[in-house]
């Protein structure tokens, strides 16, 4: 933290500490669910107080949350709450008993859209109910009456959410760029990139077991994230079909959930995206623990997370701490971590010939997945909880004062 000037006459006087409120719906060790989002705020928080704030966390999720200190944060108690409205007012309330310098919230699930208009309110543009419809290609039409009104007003408050806010932080340019071309002028913004935990994660894919079925021979193309369109896995099974015609022992592994069987694509229609002898060639491992996870990234012979967009990427990201060889697709946020031909290949995102290309690239040559897997190891420092935590401070103090 940067103390004050110091008086005319005396020595210089330390700053307050700044006090932060944070709220999130998913959180690594504290939720059975964790995206991106909640690996994230797992390694930045503790890290914040390292540098000096003071963090109290709200945890809105369907189960309780018992009050607790974890890491240094202060993780505030909060019963069972499920509905926008109703996690925007713990929000709102927790902000009102608490002195606050900061309240650091995701537009996601509009929690912060109850705060009052002068709260110090810096939104994480980290992903949006709009957003993650635009990618998959929905409308609120497409989920019917009942639930696409819910979703219409769900983005009518994340909207007014970002809008309302003091500052915004977004997790890389193109998410900014995206918001300044749908939402038109926004409040000061800064972009502070994600974070990881590094050393957990290389100590996880020495010390855990293989995901349960993982192949017992062949060259491993691994999919990570949920089987669907948005992420990529129909352009993952359509580029496997020519992997497979030119390298009969390439396998496929899919580490991922499956999307909602409404409108996402189920396992016989990917496999009919593949000649029948391919087949038998996938492996499915469904949601897989982020211990196991990391060592079968370890071992794989290339990563893929061909996501047709993508608001930064923390899978990737802790792949390529990981030394995986490590094909992703360009004009998203792979962007602000990512140098093609340098520490990963990028191919156009929705490019299956392309895709393939790049997948029998590395396959082929050993030497090059050797050389992007320690380019991608050595860079992964910069991407370590303590920086950004530095980062974010410094930015928060540039858009709030």
């Amino acid at each position: 933290m940067i103390p004050d000037s110091p008086a005319p006459d005396g020595p210089a006087v330390a700053a307050r500490p700044t006090r932060w409120l944070v709220a999130t719906t998913e959180y690594a060790g504290l939720t059975p669910y964790t995206g991106g989002i909640g690996r994230h705020y797992a390694a930045l928080l503790p890290a914040l107080v390292r540098a000096g704030a003071e963090v109290d966390l709200l945890v809105l999720a369907d189960e309780p949350v018992t009050a607790h200190e974890r890491e240094g944060v202060r993780v505030l108690a909060t019963p069972p709450r499920s509905g926008l409205w109703r996690r925007a007012g713990v929000v709102r309330d927790a902000y009102r008993h608490g002195r606050y310098d900061r309240v650091f919230l995701p537009e996601w699930s509009a929690l912060g859209s109850r705060l009052p208009s002068d709260a110090p309110l810096l939104t994480n543009l980290a992903t949006s109910t709009r957003l993650a419809n635009e990618i998959a290609g929905f409308t609120p039409r497409s989920f019917g009456v009942r639930q696409g009104t819910a979703i219409r007003w769900q983005q009518w408050w994340e909207d007014r959410q970002v809008r309302r806010s003091a500052g915004l932080i977004a997790i890389s340019r193109a998410m900014r760029r995206w918001n300044e071309r749908t939402l038109g002028a926004l409040p000061p913004t800064r972009v502070v990139r994600n974070c990881i935990d590094v050393a957990g994660v290389r100590d996880a894919a020495r010390a855990a077991e293989l995901p349960g079925g993982w192949p017992a021979d062949g060259q491993v193309v691994l999919f990570l994230g949920r089987l669907e369109r948005r992420k990529g896995v129909t352009d993952a099974f359509a580029a496997f079909a020519e992997v497979a015609r030119q390298r009969p022992d390439a396998r496929l592994v899919l580490a991922g959930a499956s999307g909602d069987r409404r409108f996402e694509p189920d396992r016989p229609g990917l496999l009919s995206l593949l000649p029948p002898e391919a087949r038998e060639r996938v492996t499915w491992l469904g949601h897989v623990a982020g211990e196991s996870l990391h060592r079968g990234v370890r071992e794989a012979t290339v990563t893929i997370c061909p996501s047709r967009w993508e608001g930064f990427g923390n899978a990737a990201l802790e792949a390529k701490a990981l030394g995986a060889a490590v094909v992703l697709t360009s004009g998203s946020g792979y962007d602000d971590f990512c140098t093609d031909g340098v520490d990963s290949l990028l191919v156009p995102p929705a490019d299956p010939p392309a895709l393939a290309a790049a997948v029998l690239r590395v396959l082929a040559d050993r030497e090059l997945a050797a050389r992007l897997g320690e380019r991608a190891w050595a860079g992964a420092e910069h991407y370590t909880a303590d920086p950004v935590a530095a980062d974010l401070l410094i930015a928060a103090d540039q858009v709030l004062g």
